[in-house]
């Protein structure tokens, strides 16, 4: 029998713990108030990434840092204290550079490490072996997946752990995981479909989105923006023109119908870990029609989530930079997610 989730939707505390360097991490750019204020709004989770893999100690054993094991520690408390589900994500990964096929020499000392400090954590701390690997064969990666979770079950023998498939945590690639004998995952996905909508004037694409703004959802007969001349020749001008299918609320539901099918078949409980648009020029109300569809279509679904993110491009404030809780807050959005405010 599938065991189920705990946690029904929440956030993710982006930049936090993803500095380049350990000396870089500002531990004070989150507080207890955070989570406090995510409680407050009907949150039951948040999801931590940590680029474990930058805060290792130059040595063969791949020591973590000490002192991250201590701030992490913190950050634990701060959940536990308030009954909201904490997921470590390990998200050492580079959008651009694929996952190292020999990437387990560093997974599995990692997650021993952890697993032997938060072993007897209570059921509030969750773990996820590495965000979005990609660029690397799914049977490669699915027997290394699997080798972790063995290394993990060596020490901590209960505690859920997350897991996930190639293509940048794809619907279709988790489909295609192995039948893991362990009965305490919780498989995952990443969902920021049509990408053109989500992500426009998003600047780390190739080519940047920079240009592309007012891209409304779904197109419905509706206007497309002139299509700027560095889209020429490129997955952008192509997209473009199969916007208006690829918006249609009836496409999306096929695609998260996979992800059903996958949970009903394997009998496992399915989590959508990163999800989201980027605020800086999509249209606020299309903004808002995507968030109200693709969250009413994971609570139909049983389908928790987390949301990407809380500050930032993607956040539920006004603005991308920190915001003042509630006040700037955008309601539309937090409305449209289900939350719920004062």
């Amino acid at each position: 029998m599938a065991v189920s989730i705990p946690f029904s939707k929440g956030v993710n505390f982006s930049k936090w713990f993803e500095s380049r360097t350990f000396a870089d991490i500002e531990f004070d750019k989150f507080t207890e108030t955070d989570f406090i204020n995510v409680k407050s709004l009907g949150a039951d989770v948040i999801r931590l990434p940590v680029a474990f893999h930058r805060f290792i100690q130059n040595n063969t054993e791949n020591t973590l840092e000490p002192n991250l094991l201590k701030y992490l520690d913190t950050a634990a408390d701060w959940a536990q204290k308030h009954k909201i589900y904490l997921i470590l994500d390990n998200h050492s990964f580079h959008p651009v550079n694929p996952t190292d096929v020999n990437i387990g020499k560093i997974l599995i000392p990692v997650w021993e490490q952890l697993a032997r400090h938060f072993k007897d954590r209570s059921e509030y701390l969750i773990y996820e072996i590495l965000n979005e690997p990609h660029g690397i064969l799914d049977k490669l990666w699915g027997e290394i997946q699997g080798e972790v979770i063995k290394a993990i079950r060596k020490i901590d023998k209960d505690r859920l752990i997350i897991v996930g498939g190639t293509n940048y945590n794809s619907i279709e690639k988790m489909t295609l995981l192995p039948e893991y004998k362990d009965k305490n995952l919780i498989y995952t996905f990443h969902f920021y479909d049509p990408h053109i909508f989500t992500h426009q004037g998003a600047t780390w694409n190739k080519p940047s989105l920079a240009p592309l703004s007012n891209l409304p959802f779904p197109l419905d007969g509706g206007k497309l923006p002139e299509i700027h001349e560095t889209f020429k020749d490129t997955w952008v001008e192509e997209a473009l023109k199969h916007y208006e299918v690829d918006s249609k609320l009836t496409k999306l539901c096929a695609t998260l119908d996979i992800a059903s099918a996958f949970a009903k078949e394997r009998d496992v409980p399915v989590f959508c870990g990163e999800f989201g648009v980027f605020m800086i020029q999509s249209p606020n109300e299309d903004r808002v029609k995507w968030y109200k569809f693709f969250c009413g279509e994971l609570t139909k679904r049983n389908m928790p989530w987390t949301c990407w993110d809380y500050f930032g491009g993607f956040g539920l404030f006004k603005t991308q930079w920190r915001g003042k809780f509630p006040a700037d807050l955008n309601i539309d959005i937090v409305n449209s997610m289900g939350f719920k405010h004062e």
